[in-house]
C-alpha cells in the first residue's frame, strides 16, 4: 500500500506520519467521537484493506488498482474487499 500511496500522493509520507502521530496522541474524548461516527479504524480493518490492495495489485498491477479512484461506482463492496477478484470482474463489466 505504501508503494501505491507514494505513487498517488506526493505528500504520502506526511499523511502517513500525521495518521501515526494522531493514533498515538489522541485522547479518550477524541477516540469516543471517532467511534461515535464510525471513523475508528481497527488493525483488523487496516489489515483487510491491505489484503484487498495486495490482491488487486497481484492480479492487475498498480494500473488495475488505480481504477478504484476513477469512478465512485468502482468502490468495492464489503464482499469484494474480501475477494479482490470479484471486484476486478465487476469493474470490467460493461456499464450500459
Amino acid at each position: 500500500m505504501d508503494t501505491i500511496g507514494h505513487g498517488l500522493l506526493s505528500s504520502y509520507s506526511m499523511v502517513t506520519e500525521a495518521v501515526r502521530r494522531r493514533r498515538v496522541e489522541a485522547d479518550q474524548s477524541d477516540r469516543f467521537v471517532e467511534r461515535l461516527f464510525g471513523l475508528e479504524l481497527s488493525q483488523a480493518q487496516y489489515d483487510r484493506g491491505a489484503r484487498f490492495v495486495a490482491g488487486v495489485v497481484e492480479r492487475a498491477g498498480a494500473e488495475g488498482l488505480s481504477r478504484l479512484w476513477s469512478d465512485e461506482r468502482n468502490l468495492p463492496t464489503p464482499a469484494e474487499v474480501d475477494a479482490p477478484g470479484l471486484w476486478l470482474a465487476r469493474i470490467d463489466l460493461p456499464t450500459d
